[in-house]
């Protein structure tokens, strides 16, 4: 009986799992039915959603097209005077460069530049100031050829632009060969050279080298420095280059090849110093009052040493692109160019890796800068430079553009990251086809920028060069941890707010940073009395945010005036849709996130193609008559400038 009764009470523990299992799986039946009946009717919803939205923003894309045709006349108008405007610039240069009768070759044909170095490189190495000569003269067809590719910018050309590069690191490669023949020439008869010691100590320079050599023939191990007072050069030798059969090259280059090809941060200021170990050629022999020398392959280029020099026989125990911390260092110093603003608080100095192609300190110590001087002790002897992050200013705190008083000129202003500004911008002042430094003015480094009315990229490149770095890359969105803008998107937007800056007041927004890559965002205001157009009148305008503040979201396909300004301490639920439509948001995803979560659907935002329709209405007549009669080469300084300075990446 009890076995009985156990099987029965199993049996419905079985039973009663078995009806629990079916209603289960009825459940879930049921469940996945009305599932797959809601996504049918979803899916049904979802074709006259799609097609409403389709609809929709095919009309919003006529109402485009329809902006961009109103002005399409005033833009023809504004190429037409632009692309006169630069061909009589570039005609009036072409025309002086003809009446000069240049035998510098053009940069823009191949086939002068491949003459060129032909006739460069015919016959022997030169004397050393020939050499010198030539090298200078090629920066000149480096300068010329950079003249030329600003304009190609200007105009779009992009191949054009990339071919005069080329043109530019060849002739630049040219002048190291003419100076290594030069310097194997000056080797193979360094004894004519030696003073009544026997030291053989050469040196001579140009506007952009420096050149110093010292051969050591005696082998004197009380020989400790290479001093150069006319060139500003010091090198302190360690006894075992004393003693080496070799000689110490010292150049100065007032250019860098380099830091355009870093992978890393850093860049180079102040040119830069190089240091070569070359070997000897064999000595002369006098008999019966010859001289008789031997002709081998150092007769015609150098061969360089590494450092530390191995011992005979020994293979070289580091590589090029390694360095020996233990070998002796050498301690070097020289005059740093005196417009040189030093914007990192403590000064470092590294060498080119060519292998990794970036720079590096290891093996560099003993950094100082005392009244212009550079010094620094290293163990590594190649190319070497006082360095600087590319992005020590980046990102801008904020950035602004305003016109000035007399409405002839417009000033773009950044201030920069950093100490050394302390918080002051650098101010650009963008006249008709010309700009110019116009602030800081306590800075007397910089006082020369502030004379030269210069293209953008002239003159931005001479910030550069005088270490104010304000030109990022791409590749700077790396060291910052920053998204880059679309490059189509950046660029309409500064040629936007370009147009708008001889009659409004713009200024960054701090929205912008938060926006995605698809999305720009910046502030203006309507200029009414230019008698206030100063920076403090801009500063106090965007701080206070009234009414006459209007923020503007920039996408590709147009802009719109949106609530986003500063003082929010967030940017509404329905703007972020809004800004996802046509991004995250399409079709009937962009309907529904308009709809669902909102008591009433958010209507989409009505775009205008460009900034100057979406102010018809907005801004008053005089401010569009304003906009209407700018210069154009005037708003062409402007835009360049903000394209240049890439504010929207990384303002």
């Amino acid at each position: 009986m009890g076995k009985k009764g156990g099987n029965k009470k199993k049996e419905a523990e079985d039973a009663a799992l078995l009806a629990a299992e079916e209603e289960a799986a009825r459940l879930e039946e049921e469940r996945l039915k009305i599932e797959e009946e809601e996504r049918k009717l979803r899916e049904l919803e979802d074709v006259g959603l799609k097609t409403e939205e389709e609809e929709r923003v095919a009309a919003a894309d006529a109402l485009l097209a329809a902006d961009a045709a109103e002005f399409a006349p005033f833009h023809a108008d504004r190429k037409k005077v632009l692309d006169r405007f630069r061909s009589q610039d570039k005609t009036a240069y072409e025309w002086e460069r003809f009446k000069a009768c240049s035998p510098r070759p053009d940069p823009q044909h191949e086939k002068e530049v491949n003459g060129y170095e032909m006739g460069v490189l015919a016959g022997e190495g030169q004397l050393l100031g020939d050499a010198l000569n030539t090298a200078q003269d090629n920066e000149l067809v480096v300068q010329e050829a950079q003249l030329y590719c600003n304009w190609a910018l200007a105009e779009d050309k992009a191949e054009a632009a990339s071919q005069l590069r080329g043109y530019q690191a060849r002739v630049r490669a040219l002048s190291e060969k003419v100076l290594d023949r030069s310097t194997a020439r000056l080797l193979h008869t360094a004894d004519e050279y030696a003073n009544d010691k026997g030291e053989i100590q050469l040196h001579d320079s140009r506007a952009d080298f420096k050149y110093a050599m010292w051969v050591n023939h005696v082998k004197n191990p009380r020989f400790k420095q290479i001093e150069v007072p006319e060139l500003g050069i010091t090198a302190e030798l360690p006894k075992s280059l004393a003693l080496a059969s070799v000689a110490v090259r010292l150049t100065h280059r007032a250019y860098c090849n380099f830091s355009g090809r870093a992978k890393n941060e850093l860049m180079s200021v102040g040119g830069v110093f190089t240091v070569d170990l070359l070997t000897l050629p064999p000595l002369p022999k006098k008999v019966k009052g010859w001289t008789l020398r031997t002709m081998t392959p150092l007769a015609y280029d150098v061969n360089r040493l590494a450092y530390p020099i191995p011992a005979a026989g020994a293979e070289q125990s580091t590589s090029a692109g390694e360095v020996d911390t233990d070998a002796p260092p050498v301690v070097l110093s020289y005059k740093l160019p005196s417009d040189l603003v030093l914007v990192e608080p403590a000064p470092r100095v590294g060498w080119w890796d060519n292998e990794a192609q970036e720079w590096k300190t290891e093996g560099v110590t003993e950094v100082k800068v005392e009244e212009g001087v550079l010094t620094y002790s290293s163990c590594k002897l190649t190319h070497l430079a006082l360095l600087q992050s590319r992005v020590a200013l980046l990102p801008y705190k904020k950035w602004s553009v305003r016109p000035t008083p007399s409405g002839e000129t417009c000033i773009v202003s950044v201030t920069p990251s950093g100490s050394r500004f302390a918080g002051a911008p650098i101010e650009i002042e963008a006249g008709d086809g010309w700009c110019r430094l116009a602030g800081p003015t306590n800075v007397p480094e910089l006082s020369a920028l502030m004379e030269a009315k210069v293209s953008p990229w002239v003159l931005l490149s001479r910030l550069s060069t005088c270490g104010v770095h304000l030109t990022p890359e791409d590749r700077d969105c790396y060291f910052l941890e920053i998204d880059k803008k679309e490059t189509d998107l950046e660029v309409a937007c500064c040629a936007d707010l370009a147009l708008l800056a001889p009659a409004f007041m713009i200024a960054s927004s701090k929205w912008n940073k938060s926006c995605s890559k698809d999305d720009c965002m910046v502030r203006f205001a309507e200029v009414t009395d230019f008698d206030r157009t100063l920076a403090v009148d801009a500063d106090k305008a965007f701080a206070r945010e009234r009414d006459e503040v209007r923020v503007m979201l920039r996408k590709l396909k147009g802009c719109v005036l949106v609530d986003a300004k500063d003082k929010l301490e967030a940017l509404s639920a329905e703007l972020k849709v809004h800004m996802a439509d046509g991004r995250n948001n399409v079709g009937a995803a962009a309907v529904r996130s308009r709809r669902d979560g909102f008591e009433t659907p958010l209507e989409p935002l009505k775009y205008s193609q460009t900034a100057l329709s979406l102010l018809k209405g907005v801004a008053s007549e005089d401010a569009l008559q304003r906009v209407n009669a700018a210069s154009a080469p005037l708003t062409e300084v402007v835009k360049n400038l903000l394209v240049l300075l890439r504010v929207f990446t990384f303002g």
